[in-house]
């Protein structure tokens, strides 16, 4: 099952990023429903590997970090055109990742070893601008968004059905954090 574990979005953070992405040239925008900001991809795992983890997630103590945007942004010059509100990393937010990363190896799941830039992505694409829609991105890119920042008191599992119209995402299980 394709999955993942990340932190919802508190309704006026939704708000102002659906704002940011009609300011967006180019690209599909993420629809509302699956504004999020993840903390471990753990791709597709079978079910008693989720079940260990749920459990492991359920009985853990984690913190409640304090979620503040910062500007637009893009991976490695707008690579295929993904765009996010970055999310300024702070101890809580990494201790988090940390500890949910380290949960979802010990319950059998195969979680990347990389760099943590927490994000929301925004927008995607299947290429990388160009011409003109590049200029009007890159423009935008950099440019602090007035995004409402939050204390994160859930995370929840995911799971990610892949469509034809693109992802869908469902709770699996929530967990309180704090």
């Amino acid at each position: 099952m394709r999955s993942f574990i990340a932190l919802p979005m508190e309704d006026a953070a939704v708000d102002a990023l659906i704002s940011a992405q009609a300011h967006l040239p180019f690209g599909k925008a993420v629809p509302e429903d699956n504004l999020h900001l993840t903390l471990a991809y753990l791709g597709d795992v079978p079910e008693p590997v989720l079940e260990t983890l749920h459990d492991l997630l359920d009985s853990a103590r984690l913190p409640a970090p304090d979620i503040t945007f910062g500007a637009l942004g893009t991976f490695a010059e707008m690579e295929r055109g993904l765009v996010f509100a970055e999310v300024r990393s702070n101890d809580a937010l990494t201790a988090l990742h940390a500890r949910i990363a380290q949960m979802a190896r010990q319950a059998g799941a195969e979680v990347p070893r990389r760099r943590f830039r927490p994000h929301v992505t925004l927008m995607r694409a299947n290429r990388q601008p160009q011409g003109p829609a590049r200029d009007r991105l890159a423009a935008a890119l950099g440019i602090r968004c007035a995004i409402p920042g939050f204390t994160a008191r859930r995370m929840c599992l995911y799971q990610s059905t892949l469509t034809p119209q693109g992802a869908v995402h469902d709770i699996m299980a929530d967990y309180p954090l704090g």
